[in-house]
């Protein structure tokens, strides 16, 4: 029986940079798979958008490999069946793959393939994807381990694979996905080809725009790197973007760095503790917000009556991606101005995200929806936000062509037309305000903070600021009563960004 090495592509789709290839590929030969799991993909924050992004990087991954000798081979399926196949005709030395920090199903499902290899006396050999890392982790030690990791120097692709004999299979078609019908027109094409043309041209063109445009949704859609998706499904690695950067001598090159790290900072936040997921990082804020299904779909499809919101949501909707700023707003919105839980509206933004990363997705929802205890909660104000980025509301006319007629004086508010023409109010075919701004947000602070007076509440926030909160807000030899009392000083400052 001829012996192989499985190298095992998950969100690792390309083969340069990819320390797990060039390991597999050193004592013997190699069968390179890709396998698409159905129940991972059945879930309901993956979408058509994100598949379609997929395949278009699984087809370029396996041109890439067709080059050097060996297709991609391609099933569907149970990880472990596939597995079992394999080892069936040949005798498997190793598998080869990257760490994942992916969702609660990935996680269950790797530790079944832990037992698996276990059981069958094989090696599963993973390697860093990013400066992530698992086991006991000092979160006092992370900066210096992510700074070790991201100055390793980059891999060159393998020039020789040998070919094996067996049956590559066929990329499926969407139908057995079952996704709800959508579409995403100005969604960024797959592949690493498509990942490194949008580098070059971020580097070559937008890097001098980046700090000035990143909030505005409308100019951060080119001045932004708009690497992410490639970035999540690993058609380019962040080692190739931070040697961008550090060759670069702009300014703003700093400032991508600076974002990168906190891509890591996030997902590692995930891997420590995957229950995050779904459960609040404090446990006083579980199941404090109320399933409300009308207000969620209102949300979700641009139909708030807030233009800002709705304009934001179309775009997101259209593209299957938005700047930060928006998705800060959009999930603030959601968790404070309807009070939804995060869990609910964060799977509807996840869905709608080609880039979805649930290290840090849901990090963020958590965040903007004051369930951490140890973060600055914010909430937006949408007519202020619209104000500020959007002020002669060209966005808003893009993607909401009911307000088109109406001026600058009222598109952030055009319920305040109704003060000086009830009858071209009237006229306007655009939704009314589903909710009062004012009152909510004062019903959402109030209840935020109640929470935060109850007995034992900063003892458990001290707790979760040691175990997650950044080190670059932690002083030299600080002790805990400085720790709870900077944790209290974060917390109580509920900023209204009006």
């Amino acid at each position: 029986m001829k012996e192989i090495n499985i190298i095992w592509f998950k969100k690792d789709l390309r083969i340069y940079d990819n320390e797990a290839l060039c390991e597999a590929t050193k004592d013997c030969d190699i069968l390179p798979i890709y396998i698409i799991e159905l129940d991972i993909w059945s879930q309901n924050t993956h979408s058509h958008r994100q598949w379609q992004f997929c395949k278009e990087s699984l087809i370029d991954l396996r041109n890439a490999l067709t080059e050097i000798g060996q297709p991609l081979i391609i099933r569907t399926g149970n990880v472990i069946n596939i597995f079992d196949e394999i080892s069936s005709k040949f005798k498997i030395k190793g598998i080869y793959s990257h760490q994942e920090t992916g969702d609660w199903l990935t996680y269950k499902r790797d530790q079944k393939v832990r037992e698996w290899v276990l059981s069958k006396n094989i090696i599963w050999n993973e390697f860093l994807q990013f400066s992530v890392f698992r086991g006991n982790l000092d979160r006092n030690d992370w900066s210096k381990k992510w700074q070790k990791n991201s100055e390793k120097n980059l891999l060159k692709a393998p020039l020789r694979i040998n070919s094996i004999n067996f049956n590559i299979g066929e990329i499926p078609s969407d139908e057995i996905f079952n996704f709800k019908k959508e579409t995403c027109p100005g969604r960024m094409q797959g592949g690493r080809k498509k990942g490194l043309e949008r580098m070059q041209y971020f580097f070559s063109n937008k890097l001098d725009s980046y700090s000035k445009d990143i909030s505005s949704p409308e100019k951060s859609f080119d001045s932004c790197t708009r690497l992410s998706p490639y970035i999540c499904w690993g058609c380019i690695s962040l080692k190739e973007i931070f040697e961008k950067a550090n060759l670069s001598k702009n300014n703003n090159s700093r400032m991508l760095k600076s974002r990168l790290t906190w891509h890591c900072h996030f997902i590692q936040k995930l891997e420590s503790e995957p229950e995050l997921e779904f459960r609040e990082y404090h446990p006083f804020f579980k199941n404090i917000r109320e399933k409300n299904n009308e207000l969620l779909y209102s949300w979700s499809s641009g139909n708030t009556g807030f233009p800002f919101i709705d304009a934001c949501m179309r775009s997101l909707n259209f593209n299957g991606w938005i700047n930060f700023r928006m998705r800060a707003m959009l999930m603030s919105f959601a968790s404070y101005n309807l009070w939804l839980p995060w869990q609910d509206s964060g799977s509807e933004l996840a869905n709608k995200f080609v880039d979805y990363e649930p290290g840090i997705h849901w990090n963020q929802c958590q965040m903007q929806s004051g369930t951490t205890s140890i973060n600055t909660n914010r909430i937006y104000n949408p007519i202020k936000q619209g104000k500020d980025h959007d002020p002669q509301g060209k966005f808003i006319k893009k993607w909401i062509p009911e307000l088109n007629d109406i001026s600058p004086n009222f598109i952030h508010e055009p319920w305040l037309l109704s003060r000086f023409n009830q009858e071209e109010y009237e006229q306007i075919n655009y939704i009314r305000p589903i909710i009062d701004i004012p009152n909510s947000t004062k019903t959402a602070k109030k209840k935020i903070q109640e929470i935060t007076k109850k007995d034992g509440y900063w003892d458990i926030s001290e707790e979760i600021y040691l175990k997650h909160g950044s080190r670059k807000r932690l002083r030299k030899n600080i002790n805990n009563k400085k720790i709870v009392s900077k944790a209290k000083e974060k917390q109580y400052e509920l900023k209204l960004d009006f």
